[in-house]
């Protein structure tokens, strides 16, 4: 197995406020009202919410990409996407929500990104590098925060 077909990116956001609040915010419908730009079709969730078995759909300029959320716990607060882009690759985010002292909550971020054509194997490689990771990391940590401090979206 040609070990380049995957990398896998990390990151720790600190975040303020409590566990039960931003974990609700950790789903395609709350995203809305917290991140610049986002945009979803529901495909299917029961309770219409993120929750175990919820699919739904992202379009930006690069594609179309279908989610389907594998796990989610909120008794340990932590969820599992899988997020598919068609023919190329295929995206496992873990997300864990650990206390920290006072109002800080430790976001634990896993990506596992796996190419499924060869032929993009660079390009992934380039588009997730570790600084362009952490640029993205950063940018949804800052957005988060301002949204649980102000209750309003950061525009930029």
């Amino acid at each position: 197995m040609n070990k380049q077909i995957r990398i896998k990116r990390s990151y720790k956001q600190i975040l303020y406020g409590k566990k039960e609040e931003i974990f609700k915010l950790l789903c395609p419908v709350r995203e809305k009202e917290w991140l610049q730009g986002w945009d979803y079709k529901m495909i299917y969730s029961e309770s219409g919410f993120a929750e175990k078995g919820c699919i739904f759909e992202t379009n930006n300029d690069f594609g179309s990409y279908q989610w389907v959320m594998t796990k989610y716990d909120n008794s340990d607060y932590c969820i599992q996407f899988v997020k598919f882009i068609q023919g190329k690759m295929i995206v496992i985010i873990d997300i864990e929500l650990k206390d920290g002292d006072q109002d800080i909550v430790y976001c634990d971020i896993h990506y596992t990104f796996t190419a499924i054509d060869d032929s993009i194997i660079d390009e992934m490689h380039t588009e997730n590098s570790q600084e362009v990771f952490n640029r993205h990391m950063k940018l949804w940590e800052g957005s988060i925060n301002y949204f649980i401090k102000t209750g309003e979206m950061m525009i930029q």
